[in-house]
């Protein structure tokens, strides 16, 4: 009799406890068995799917010269004079990254400093050097990638767009560059936020040097996107023209 009163308690709890289980919300469930839904989810919000917000003017760039830093740059860099060298960071490259940009008032030649490194950005000769610069992470890597104009050339005025990776620790010149006499490059950011490049003027009454200028925006010459896990400059679809010249990647 008494063996059966257990087996009919023993009966009684486990229905109880199926019962319970049963009821039990999907919240209070084992976490792990919901990970595959959400790793399948159509759209992950991952750093590598959220980009940073483009940094960079909408029209208009003054760059002012300083002396910061400049001695350490020219320890850094090898060489031995100060004088001729500048620190052109804009605010607003100085307040969201570590990058600094140094430009050479006579040579235009312009580098980037970075965690204790000094890189060139590219061929200066002729040219104006560095002209403008933006933050972006259009690598979509969590980290700004800085991106600058710059232009080179004495006979033939040519103009270009780079970048500097902080993770790869490396320069990149895109394939694009352009001839053009008389103006320069300029990045800047649209109201969608994509960086953009336009054909841009110096403006002649705040002209002072190649490290003391302000720049006009003018007409859109293409924007700098990542395609196919490359970054690139897409040219506009029609290249404005400029009075009786165009302007015309190389």
């Amino acid at each position: 009799m008494v063996m059966k009163k257990k087996a009919i308690c023993l009966l009684f709890c486990m229905i109880c406890g199926l019962s319970a289980c049963a009821q039990k919300p999907a919240s209070d469930m084992d976490s792990g068995v919901l990970e595959p839904e959400l790793s399948s989810a159509p759209f992950e919000t991952s750093v590598q799917n959220m980009p940073l917000e483009v940094i960079a003017p909408e029209s208009e760039l003054t760059i002012i010269p300083t002396k910061i830093r400049v001695p350490e740059f020219t320890k850094c860099a090898g060489y031995a004079e100060e004088d001729d060298f500048y620190n052109i960071t804009p605010d607003y490259i100085a307040d969201n990254s570590d990058f600094e940009i140094f430009k050479s008032v006579s040579s235009t030649d312009s580098f980037i400093m970075y965690d204790g490194e000094v890189y060139s950005v590219g061929i200066c000769f002729g040219g104006f050097g560095v002209t403008s610069m933006a933050l972006a992470d259009l690598n979509r890597d969590g980290a700004y990638e800085l991106y600058y104009t710059f232009s080179f050339g004495s006979g033939v005025h040519a103009l270009n767009v780079g970048y500097f990776d902080p993770v790869k620790k490396e320069v990149t010149i895109l394939d694009c560059p352009f001839q053009l006499h008389l103006h320069e490059l300029m990045l800047t950011v649209n109201e969608s936020g994509d960086l953009c490049v336009n054909i841009a003027v110096i403006d002649e009454k705040s002209y002072q040097s190649f490290v003391d200028f302000s720049l006009k925006a003018q007409e859109l010459t293409g924007t700098v996107v990542l395609m196919e896990d490359t970054i690139t400059l897409q040219l506009a679809e029609e290249m404005p023209e400029m009075g009786e010249k165009k302007i015309y990647p190389r």
